[in-house]
């Protein structure tokens, strides 16, 4: 079953984040993500908010607990331990 996780963090400098999280495309699949929707804090440029979709949970928590990912945070400047929650779809509305 597919699982989606909406992760909060802070970054030192979005920019160098963004570029890190891009350059990281490739880790992202190779793990099982399907796609990403990167949302910024209108009032604080320095909290990013995404929306990542995973072919499966068990994927998503393995990549989350891999050397690869965990660097990849290091690296990208993310200023603390983020906040992850994994969602189910509650369905969309008219409006």
């Amino acid at each position: 079953m597919a699982a989606i996780l909406l992760v909060r963090f802070k970054v030192a400098d979005y920019d160098k984040w963004r570029e890190t999280f891009e350059g990281h495309s490739d880790l992202r699949k190779s793990n099982g993500c399907t796609g990403t929707h990167i949302f910024r804090n209108a009032h604080d440029a320095t909290e990013v908010v995404i929306n990542l979709q995973w072919d499966s949970e068990e994927n998503a928590q393995n990549a989350l607990a891999s050397d690869e990912i965990k660097a990849a945070m290091q690296e990208s400047g993310m200023v603390g331990a983020p906040d992850v929650v994994f969602l189910e779809d509650g369905g969309r509305t008219a409006n």
